[in-house]
């Protein structure tokens, strides 16, 4: 059964009909009057008996009006329609409190006072909270009032007013602008747009304010668990309240688990009784809520620490570290969960799908992404990258060439040419010094043996072996030729034992590819992890890279590449930071490591956190990262990490290093060489004699 009319509206309603007529069965020769206040004995024509029913009709009225704002329905109007209905067979007029006419005007004055207050609500919140936004205003036939859209159409932002019949509606809405967007979505069948909010992800403003009044919880709790809907930051929610002119106001609460929608506010009539601020940044405090992380183990960005039986205990690394900054500030915790054995950043597909970390990004199965990941163009069309917080180049692995035999580190403290001088320096020294002496003996008197030519290069060479001579020249012009050439030898003895200890010590490497063009002569392998590098080096500009996207092969693991690199049958490609720490911790034996980096990188990279697309928690991301890069924490986290790897793994002592046999078989090479060398002339000698 409809309520009755409000009390107020009843008095007025009734006040304004046809005063009561005189009910024509009263005889009127009765004498008697009334002595009540209402009807005087003084009143003309009014005997004492109307007074009396006069009186009691006004008792009657007053009851029924009482009984009504005690909500006593049913038994209020049954009552009052007996007693009207007999005053009015008695020739009273009592059309004014007829039940059927009064029921109708109940619901229709409930409803203006529901848009009334809705008008009212709208038009605040726009201007407190969409002051500078533009605004769209869709309706359907359930809101097309005056007392709902007049307030919204007498506010100075700029609008486009959509009414809404179907989907087809709803696409016309400008959905996407720069600045501000406000969103007024009254509908009263909310079908339209449930089905928008799971359809056509682009068209929507994940950033922009919605106040949606919907019929019911329900609905709201449909629309903000929808695709678009869990991804939208200021989703507000209005449906009516028990009473007139009272609405309720909801939003969506993103990352709360089961709980979708929160009431934050009352309105009635004029004002907020409760809450106020609808549009608050709800994603800052995340309050405990737990996010889901895909990562793997990729040094030095991700180190897992293990335990003994190989369970993960923690995690560290540069990019963990910034990630657990972030939940520190936001206040929620990370699961990390990992990607399908050997799929790691995933690749895309020939159905368009994606593998691996960026597939479970894209079907929006976990919130975060991480692990040294480059932002680039290809992965934009499927998720979003917060602030870069590094860069990296991108650089190629080869092989270290075996070191070229100990033995050839007698001559490498010089030159081919250098050997050359001195050789000829020798060989003019000898015949010099003899016929030096033989001059000076026909002027006087000069030492015999230096007169021979075999003395006199057997003397040169003691010089230059730094063997002293106990034959001293007596003539002047002898002695200083011997003097200088005392000079020549002491200074090149000295250079060359100097330079001698630096090569036996170190080993000297062949001529080694380090530029790309000298790889791309080189006709090796160029292997990845993926076929990311692939298509890095086909968009390359470089002529030479380009040509070098024909050699790339991807492989699934880079352990599955370095044997091939370690046999000089390919290198690899990857960033700097990973390839240094490959090869100065896997492939390092007491400081010289099986491999090295390529002089010439190409293509830096940024390095950014990746999310969901259109994902809400982009904006803070940027902002505490930005934070973290001002303060320098990334490089931080990247040279705590390298401690803390240090500390948990063997690290050979590196010592004094001693002289071995490898060291030195060039000595015992040019004593082998002496003996045969003198063996052959014995036999010579023999055979001669």
């Amino acid at each position: 059964m409809a309520s009755p009319l409000p009390v107020t509206l009843l008095l007025r309603r009734h006040q304004a009909r046809a005063a009561p007529t005189m009910l024509s069965f009263i005889p009127a020769s009765t004498e008697t009057r009334c002595s009540t206040p209402h009807c005087t004995p003084t009143t003309p024509g009014r005997p004492m008996w109307m007074c009396g029913l006069i009186t009691q009709m006004r008792v009657l009225i007053l009851v029924w009006v009482t009984w009504i704002a005690a909500g006593d329905k049913i038994m209020v109007q049954n009552s009052l329609h007996h007693n009207i209905s007999e005053l009015t067979h008695q020739g009273h007029s009592a059309t004014a409190l007829r039940h059927p006419r009064g029921h109708s005007a109940t619901t229709q004055s409930e409803e203006e006072d529901w848009n009334e207050s809705l008008g009212r609500m709208l038009a605040r919140v726009v201007k407190r909270e969409m002051r500078h936004c533009n605004l769209v205003v869709a309706y359907d036939s359930g809101y097309d009032s005056h007392q709902v859209l007049q307030p919204l159409l007498a506010l100075p932002n700029p609008r486009q007013v959509v009414e809404v019949h179907t989907v087809a509606d709803l696409l016309r809405v400008e959905w996407v602008s720069m600045g501000c967007r406000g969103f007024l979505l009254l509908l009263s069948r909310p079908t339209p747009l449930l089905t928008l909010s799971e359809t056509r992800p682009l068209l929507w403003d994940y950033r922009g304010r919605y106040l949606c009044v919907l019929p019911s919880r329900g609905d709201l709790e449909e629309l903000a668990g929808s695709l678009k809907g869990r991804k939208t930051e200021h989703l507000v929610g209005v449906i009516k309240g028990t009473s007139p002119g009272t609405w309720q106001v909801y939003v969506n609460q993103l990352y709360r688990g089961g709980q979708l929608v929160g009431r934050v506010a009352i309105w009635r009539g004029r004002r907020f009784i409760s809450g106020g601020v609808i549009y608050r940044d709800r994603v800052a405090d995340l309050k405990g809520t737990t996010l889901k992380a895909v990562t793997f183990e990729w040094a030095p960005s991700v180190f897992y620490y293990r335990d003994v039986d190989g369970s993960v205990l923690f995690r560290y690394g540069t990019d963990i570290g910034v990630l657990d900054t972030i939940a520190r500030v936001m206040n929620f915790t990370v699961r990390y969960e990992e990607p399908p054995e050997g799929e790691r950043w995933g690749r895309e597909e020939e159905n368009g799908t994606w593998s691996g970390m960026m597939g479970r990004l894209s079907r929006n199965e976990v919130d975060i992404g991480l692990v040294d990941l480059y932002v680039t163009h290809v992965r934009i069309a499927i998720l979003d990258y917060t602030t870069p917080y590094d860069s990296e180049l991108s650089c190629f692995m080869a092989r270290t060439e075996p070191p070229l035999p100990r033995w050839q580190s007698l001559a490498f403290p010089f030159q081919a040419t250098t050997w050359m001088a001195i050789a000829v320096g020798l060989v003019v020294a000898g015949p010099v010094l003899a016929l030096l002496a033989r001059g000076s003996a026909l002027c006087g008197e000069e030492e015999t043996s230096l007169q021979s030519l075999d003395v006199s290069w057997y003397y040169a060479l003691g010089l230059h072996c730094c063997e002293a001579q106990v034959r001293i020249p007596r003539m002047q012009s002898t002695r200083v030729f011997v003097a200088t050439l005392w000079i020549y030898t002491i200074i090149l003895t000295i250079v060359y034992s100097t330079n001698l200890t630096a090569f036996l010590l170190v080993t000297k490497l062949p001529a080694t590819i380090e530029t790309i063009k000298d790889l791309y002569a080189s006709g090796l392998e160029v292997s990845g992890v993926g076929k990311f590098y692939g298509d890095a080096l086909g968009s390359a500009s470089d002529p030479y890279l380009k040509s070098l996207q024909k050699k790339f092969r991807a492989y699934g693991d880079a352990a599955e590449i370095f044997p091939r690199v370690l046999s000089g049958s390919a290198v690899m490609i990857q960033n700097s930071p990973f390839l240094e720490f490959v090869a100065a911790t896997r492939f390092a034996t007491r400081g010289q490591s099986r491999m090295r980096l390529m002089k010439e990188c190409f293509a830096p990279f940024s390095i950014a956190l990746a999310v969901q697309r259109h994902s809400p928690l982009k904006q803070n991301f940027d902002k505490i990262i930005g934070w973290a890069n001002n303060a320098g924490l990334p490089r931080y986290f990247f040279l705590r990490s390298l401690r803390l790897y240090r500390q948990n793994e063997e690290v050979a002592e590196e010592g004094v290093t001693a002289l071995t046999v490898e060291h030195l078989q060039g000595i015992f090479f040019i004593l082998i060489l002496g003996m045969f060398l003198s063996g052959l002339s014995f036999i010579l000698e023999q055979v001669v004699g």
